[in-house]
């Protein structure tokens, strides 16, 4: 199943646009809801036909219930052979003979400029947790601002972006993973000084040491935001403290930024209750001062996070060197580095694309811990060049992992089958853990063959020489549209997500108990979707455990080496080995240390078998 675009391709066209409204700033005892928190990201989206339009936004946010809705804006790229603009109200968005049917009101709206705008003669109290604010026009002729007459801002925001057309879309759409629509909507009846923080969930910390913690600040009243004052207990402990901003929050309800404070340390390890409160906005009370609950986990390590690159690619892709490269960079960079390459329509594909773990928008592209849509380029990343991939790699390596994660793997039944076992360490009590799935997948290097789908094809040429570094980038600027013996590493050949499916966690779990899942492949069944073997030297298999969140992103994982005819996993047994004497110590990660810590370690012998120890 071949995907042919070598770039990523959408009706969704960049463009340079203005025309955020100075209102949205103004102390003039309102406030505005929109996607559009002064982002200079606007893009223009459209079906590139001459039809009707109807596009809106969601406000469900409880807090707004019993404001009014004062007025509607609505941008446009330019208001030429746009006509019958009318901005509404409706609780629930209806088709009805093809046309849009607002159930609360709708006005004729007057361009002001390329900005459609209306105001309610009588204000709209807001009375239900859900409401849909919109606007509709026709396009009476295309061109080049009516091919794409919908001004969005390109970030995700909880307003959202629902569409229906005449011609395309039949029924409302939901289309916010496209971005935010830029309509605005004066609000008013809010507070002068208000804020609150987003939900503080878990936070984790060491021992003895002072934790840094990320908090999303939003904007609810008419002043907006230049400084907060908060306080915090986190178990015995109570802090405060006041953050001045350096860009303050407009009046926009929900224009938020992030801050970065600081809890006192804790001596002891455990789960504590966290409350946290913004009592004061721009040095006033805060209207909306409510404590914040989370938990606050002290332990005394901190799992590693491993990240997992993807990467989407195919022999037949003539930008896709570059994803070949990057692999090749990283692995020489970052030894604990994971890769895994997933090939389209050649002699390495495994699965056709509509099995890949996220959809992939075109090749090449890549992924990082499932958590950016394949919308990656595999080498540059979102930069505009040099090896981005590698920064998108190292800040999400920053982050917080639930769990430490180690894997091993052999070949078992005369190499017939390859056994693998995952353990996984977490730091705090859960009861509901099986929300976490584990996956195994099967990775080989250097894989090379003759033919045409062994064949890498090839754009770059002597021009883009520095563009990538030598030696890695060489085989690709001399100028040759294909490229013969290469060899590939990192390529995924099978994974028990398709063979035998994910595995749940116990729902019970305690801290620093190691949890164990084992998994099994068979080697007769490690074939391309052609039927032809992917095990070309078995010494250079290996195995990664992924531990997937409930939303399947990757939070955490290892690799390992399929180890030579053994004969199973080694497994702890206090009565084998007496002649036998520990050579090294392991963490969970594959660090080593001088000696066993607390919670896992993984202990190798003389004679080449490991056992795992929990010290407690």
């Amino acid at each position: 199943m071949k995907n042919n675009k070598c770039i990523l391709n959408s009706i969704l066209l960049v463009a340079a646009l203005s025309g955020f409204c100075d209102s949205a700033y103004a102390d003039n005892g309102k406030i505005v809801f929109s996607g559009n928190m002064g982002s200079s990201s606007l893009v223009a989206y459209g079906t590139q036909k001459k039809e009707n339009y109807d596009v809106a936004v969601m406000l469900a946010d409880k807090s707004l219930k019993g404001k009014k809705i004062e007025a509607i804006r609505a941008p446009f790229q330019s208001s030429d052979n746009i006509s019958n603009v009318k901005v509404w109200i409706s609780k629930k968005l209806t088709v009805e003979s093809k046309k849009n049917v607002p159930d609360v009101m709708s006005l004729d709206a007057t361009f002001d400029g390329n900005t459609a705008s209306a105001t309610l003669a009588t204000p709209y109290t807001i009375d239900s947790d859900t409401l849909y604010v919109g606007y509709s026009f026709n396009v009476d002729a295309t061109s080049s601002t009516t091919k794409y007459p919908v001004v969005l801002v390109a970030d995700k925001s909880d307003a959202g972006f629902f569409l229906h057309t005449s011609r395309t879309y039949m029924k409302w759409k939901d289309k916010s993973d496209f971005g935010s629509s830029a309509l605005e909507v004066d609000i008013s009846g809010v507070e002068a000084n208000a804020a609150n923080i987003s939900e503080i969930g878990t936070v984790y910390g060491l021992v003895n040491t002072t934790t840094d913690v990320t908090l999303s600040i939003r904007n609810h009243g008419y002043n907006g935001v230049k400084s907060f004052s908060y306080s915090y207990t986190a178990g015995d402990v109570n802090g405060s403290g006041l953050v001045e901003l350096d860009k303050p929050l407009p009046a926009i309800y929900n224009a938020s930024t992030d801050v970065t404070i600081k809890l006192s340390e804790i001596a002891a390890k455990g789960t504590y209750p966290l409350k946290f409160t913004v009592d004061k906005v721009n040095g006033e009370a805060n209207s909306e001062a409510v404590a914040n609950e989370g938990k606050f986990v002290v332990a005394n390590v901190m799992p590693k996070h491993n990240p997992v690159m993807e990467e989407y690619t195919g022999t037949w892709c003539g930008w896709c060197p570059r994803g070949y490269v990057a692999l090749k960079l990283m692995n020489k960079y970052h030894p604990d580095f994971i890769g895994l390459s997933y090939h389209n329509d050649d002699a390495m594909e495994v699965m056709y694309s509509n099995n890949f773990p996220s959809s992939a928008p075109g090749f090449p592209t890549a992924d990082m811990d499932r958590s950016f849509n394949a919308a990656l380029d595999p080498y540059v990343g979102v930069s505009n060049s040099g090896l981005g991939i590698e920064d998108i790699w190292k800040a999400q390596a920053k982050k917080f992992a639930p769990a430490s994660v180690a894997v091993e793997a052999s070949y078992k039944d005369d190499m017939k089958k390859i056994a693998t076992k995952a353990t996984f360490v977490f730091l705090e009590d859960l009861t509901d853990a099986d929300k976490y799935k584990v996956e195994f997948v099967l990775v080989a290097d250097d894989l090379h063959g003759t033919g045409s789908t062994w064949e890498q094809h090839n754009y770059y040429t002597e021009d883009n020489v520095g563009s990538m570094p030598s030696p890695e980038a060489d085989p690709f600027f001399a100028g040759n549209s294909v490229i013969p013996g290469l060899h590939f590493d990192d390529v995924v050949v099978a994974t028990s997500r398709l063979t035998s499916g994910l595995v749940s966690l116990p729902a019970t779990i305690k801290t620093d108990e190691p949890i164990e899942v084992e998994g099994e492949f068979e080697t007769a069944k490690v074939v391309n979707t052609s039927g032809e073997s992917l095990i070309q030297d078995t010494s250079k298999m290996r195995v990664v455990a992924l531990l997937l969140n409930a939303d399947g992103t990757i939070a955490n994982a290892a690799k390992a080496n399929v180890e030579g005819y053994s004969t199973g996993i080694s497994t702890i047994n206090n009565n084998e080995g007496k002649t036998d004497v520990p050579v090294a110590v392991y963490d969970a990660q594959g660090q080593r240390l001088s000696s066993m810590q607390r919670g896992l370690n993984i202990v190798k012998y003389a004679s080449g078998k490991t056992v795992k120890v929990v010290k407690k």
